[in-house]
């Protein structure tokens, strides 16, 4: 079995611990990248000048790939316009592209593609998987991550300054929200699983699966706080926020950015999606579709993060 494979996305944070984990397995990679400067160079990596929108860049990254994986897409966007042309028509012109080259495909989507009313974000998430079948192609899976964290991540970084500190906020919610959380190089490993999954037949027909933890009922709030307040040897002060609480901070904050004319740290919706009871992975599972499990326990993984955060005095 021949290993190449496309990657879209390789400046990302999953999309970097991708490169390096196809690497480290042999694989040949070709990273489409506007700035080529932000992809690490590694042996064996094959870097495509351009961005989603440009045919000739995607079609010169698919060509003899055997896997073409799509991670690129925007998380936070100023427009719901934005999240289409990016997040939806991306992923289709990615997919038709890499059909045509007679690449398996494997996309990133999110665990919030299961509820698309909770925000735009979600809505071109779960717009982007139906996107896939569009394409009219036939070798795809759209795996639905759940919140990941690691080495790298920023995005993260405030929520364990917060543990640090002694505090640890969770929504208020009727019953404890619940959710996966995946540590980054087990979300790479599954992206390949399904890339090998493909390639093998294990998966015969196009599919959406959820990617879960180690946890098969998910956690707490209050248990992933508790986890990694043990990882810095803190006793924690649990604190339930109610949504209006939430609500006010995010208003005032995409105001200011507004003002400014930043791009938006807080996405329209956000709040839904945080005071929603249950991101745990339940159905259609990867690891029951391809025999996948992830490698690393919840807490060693917060360990590895917290260990990097120090080592680049961000903690």
């Amino acid at each position: 079995m021949s290993n190449r494979a496309a990657v879209t996305g390789g400046t990302g944070f999953v999309g970097a611990a991708l490169i390096e984990r196809l690497s480290a397995e042999g694989w040949s990679v070709s990273a489409l990248a506007r700035d080529p400067s932000k992809i690490s160079a590694r042996p064996g990596v094959n870097i495509v000048q351009g961005a989603l929108d440009d045919e000739r860049a995607i079609a010169a990254l698919a060509d003899g790939a055997d896997v073409f994986f799509h991670l690129a897409g925007l998380t936070h966007a100023r427009t719901r316009q934005e999240y289409r042309e990016v997040n939806v028509t991306g992923a289709e012109r990615a997919a038709h592209i890499a059909g045509e080259a007679g690449a398996a495909f494997v996309h990133a989507s999110s665990m919030s593609a299961r509820k698309p009313e909770v925000s735009p974000y979600a809505q071109s998430k779960r717009d982007s998987e139906t996107a896939l079948a569009a394409a009219s192609r036939s070798n795809w899976i759209a795996l639905r991550l759940p919140a990941i964290y690691g080495p790298r991540d920023k995005a993260t970084l405030p929520y364990f300054k917060m543990i640090k500190a002694g505090f640890a906020l969770e929504p208020k919610t009727p019953r404890p929200a619940r959710a996966s959380i995946l540590y980054v190089d087990d979300a790479a490993g599954a992206l390949i699983a399904a890339g090998r999954a493909l390639q093998g037949a294990a998966v015969r027909d196009p599919c959406v699966l959820e990617v879960g933890d180690e946890e098969p009922h998910g956690r707490a709030w209050s248990e992933i706080g508790a986890i990694l307040a043990e990882v810095f040897g803190k006793n924690i002060r649990p604190i339930r926020v109610p949504r209006p609480a939430i609500a006010s901070y995010h208003s005032l904050l995409r105001s200011i950015e507004g003002v400014l004319g930043r791009a938006p740290s807080v996405r329209e919706g956000q709040i839904n999606e945080f005071f929603h009871a249950d991101w745990v992975a339940r159905d259609n599972l990867l690891s029951d579709a391809c025999g996948w499990r992830p490698q690393t326990p919840l807490k060693e993984g917060f360990a590895k993060t917290v260990r990097w955060y120090q080592e680049h005095d961000l903690l």
